[in-house]
């Protein structure tokens, strides 16, 4: 019995060696890849609060890779997002009231040039390389025509709200910013069409521009100029991504 426990293994090990021997993986000299990121975006620096928190992480995001040899690739991603909310106007019964609204826009564009390693195995590719990111952001919040008291008031509008914008739980803030990254991760190849990747990005350069907020009450309005600001080195995020080839 412990003898043929021992040609099985030694038998589940050359074939094993054997599959790892005739494995290629797609991503080689002309390859493109589509890219489908479950959590952060690889490429991005653009983060679910918005760029004053510049460059975390967001939502799921799509992207596309090409190599240009069998150990280099310039990946491009692409990411939109609008959430929206109510505003509950909250009169007391009997009373009239309607309801306000609150929405935030946010777009960027990230470029990463990658530089893929030798692995351990055909399957493995250890990868590093650079990236830079731009992103935009803005909200619109106006309140409601009614509160508790019963009292009514003319419906009032914030344009990039510089405290930020409070919708499902997550602060969105406006404003406009640049970033510059370090990347290093892994790519596993389930199939030769088909990988899963993990990485980390280290942000060195952020810059984020003023945003002008705008409050507006009727016939008045009054703006409000945030900040710029300039941040050298932070705090890096992880992301997976889902690649197919073709």
């Amino acid at each position: 019995m412990k003898k043929l426990l021992i040609l099985m293994l030694a038998v589940v090990m050359v074939c094993g060696a054997a599959f790892a021997q005739d494995f290629v993986p797609a991503a080689k000299t002309g390859a493109k890849s589509l890219n489908f990121t479950f959590a952060g975006l690889g490429a991005f620096g653009i983060g679910p609060t918005g760029v004053s928190n510049f460059p975390g992480k967001f939502t799921p995001g799509f992207g596309a890779s090409y190599f240009l040899s069998n150990d280099a690739a310039v990946r491009i991603g692409f990411q939109i997002a609008m959430p929206s909310g109510t505003v509950p106007a909250n009169p007391p019964t009997g009373k009239p009231g309607t309801d306000g609204s609150m929405s935030a826009f946010s777009a960027g564009i990230g470029v990463d040039y990658l530089m893929y390693l030798y692995g351990m195995t055909p399957r493995v590719k250890p990868f590093a390389g650079l990236g830079v990111a731009f992103a935009t952001n803005s909200t619109d919040e106006k309140n409601g025509t009614g509160n508790a008291d019963g009292t009514g008031f003319i419906q009032g509008e914030i344009k990039n709200n510089t405290n930020g914008v409070n919708i499902n739980g997550t602060t969105y803030f406006a404003g406009t910013g640049l970033s510059l990254q370090a990347i290093v991760g892994a790519e596993f190849f389930i199939y030769s069409e088909l990988s899963l990747s993990a990485e980390y990005d280290l942000n060195l350069l952020s810059l984020q521009s003023s945003s002008d907020q705008v409050a507006s009450q009727g016939a008045v309005s009054v703006t409000t100029k945030s900040p710029s600001f300039t941040k050298i080195l932070g705090f890096g995020t992880a992301g997976a991504t889902l690649h197919i080839y073709f």
